[in-house]
């Protein structure tokens, strides 16, 4: 990949951002850059700091180039944005993660095949495309199984098969195309190893816990987090496999499965900044939003150590009122308040981290407890890395 280097006035593009956005368009401010925004919808709290927003159809072609044409590269925040839009783009400015990895991450077949490739665990599969498909693939899967589209993003992200009676649900949950079957893989741990790719190599950031509640809602990240040794390999010489093959420049999130007799398996691969990378913020001594603009930019990836452990939370509308009373008295939480999407209790109003001055992960867990203001939302399994 040749290397695209951004100069102090020129501009980065950034496709479709999110909450986490207003962290990556600062971040390039701060290196000097000038920062353009396309989405198909208004969000003017996030991109007020951005020097243009470009509000349109992500085929808008007349408006795709446009944008193209004023940016001197442009960058894709999370993996949502269509590669045949990153593709179209390439036509006009420079793409610095990379076409070819965003078309992989983007399609579960691809991806596996990649992961096949290197010799990495994954669950079992089948790609079915009718009802009778999913009958006689049924069998060789074993339930509970997954059912999901192959492209992500397209409908619902997926539909849990525990039993044959449940398959005739999927004929709702089929639209025209390919589909995948997984075999669902019974856990009881998520980590991930994130990290920061440039042309000398990968950067990883320490291991980090992910917990999950509710309707597959990520509420929790820790870090630094202890598993065996031969595990915590295993996992590094997979994320490095990766990050050596892929072919993907900037930040990277290699997600993991544990089960309970410690068989080690990739739920997925998450592209561009994440929500549970946010845990870095305060964890280690460069966040994820400097280091994807430091790569997007052409310059090295910065060096990476832990600062001290810390638990990122997410904050929903039902824990509002008592964050507020937290951030009156607790000296060691750091807290972000967003303005609400939409008037429903999942919707996330605050990101939350929670440190300590010479405490283990443990002890800030034991913190957190005590506040009594997550303790209503009971563990559940998850299925897909983003949803929060």
């Amino acid at each position: 990949m040749s290397k695209n280097v951004l100069y102090q006035g020129n501009t980065l593009g950034i496709m479709g951002i999110d909450r986490n956005g207003k962290k990556l368009i600062l971040a390039a401010k701060e290196a000097g850059l000038n920062v353009g925004v396309y989405l198909d919808h208004s969000e003017p709290e996030t991109t007020k700091q951005a020097d243009f927003t470009v509000i349109g159809n992500y085929r808008d072609k007349d408006k795709l180039t446009e944008f193209g044409e004023n940016c001197d590269a442009v960058i894709y925040e999370t993996a949502a944005i269509d590669s045949i839009v990153i593709k179209y783009l390439s036509q006009y400015t420079a793409i610095p993660q990379g076409l070819d990895p965003l078309e992989i991450m983007q399609d579960r077949l691809m991806e596996r095949a990649f992961l096949d490739q290197i010799n990495v665990n994954v669950a079992p599969y089948v790609t079915v495309i009718s009802l009778d498909d999913i009958y006689q693939s049924i069998d060789s899967i074993g339930y509970p199984a997954v059912l999901k589209p192959i492209q992500r993003g397209v409908g619902e992200d997926a539909l849990m098969i525990n039993k044959e009676s449940d398959i005739a649900r999927a004929a709702d949950f089929i639209q025209a195309g390919t589909y995948l079957l997984e075999s669902w893989i019974d856990h009881t741990a998520e980590y991930a190893i994130t990290m920061a790719i440039d042309g000398d190599g990968n950067h990883l950031y320490p291991l980090s816990e992910l917990q999950y509640v509710g309707n597959h809602q990520l509420q929790a990240v820790k870090s630094p987090v202890t598993v065996p040794d031969d595990m915590n390999k295993e996992m590094k010489r997979i994320a490095n496999s990766i990050g050596d093959q892929l072919g993907y420049q900037g930040i990277i999130s290699v997600n993991f499965y544990v089960t309970s007799t410690g068989n080690l398996y990739v739920k997925d691969l998450e592209p561009g900044v994440s929500t549970s990378g946010n845990i870095f913020t305060e964890s280690t001594n460069v966040s994820q939003s400097e280091q994807q603009i430091r790569i997007s930019a052409g310059r090295p990836a910065h060096f990476i150590h832990e600062t001290q452990p810390a638990i990122f939370l997410i904050g929903r509308q039902p824990q509002l009122s008592a964050l507020e009373r937290q951030v009156l008295i607790r000296d060691n939480w750091k807290f972000s308040f967003f303005e609400p999407a939409q008037d429903s209790a999942d919707d996330v109003l605050a990101y939350v981290w929670a440190t300590g001055d010479g405490e283990t992960v443990d002890e800030i867990q034991s913190q957190v407890d005590e506040t009594g203001v997550w303790e209503d939302d009971a563990p559940v399994e998850d299925n897909e890395s983003s949803s929060i």
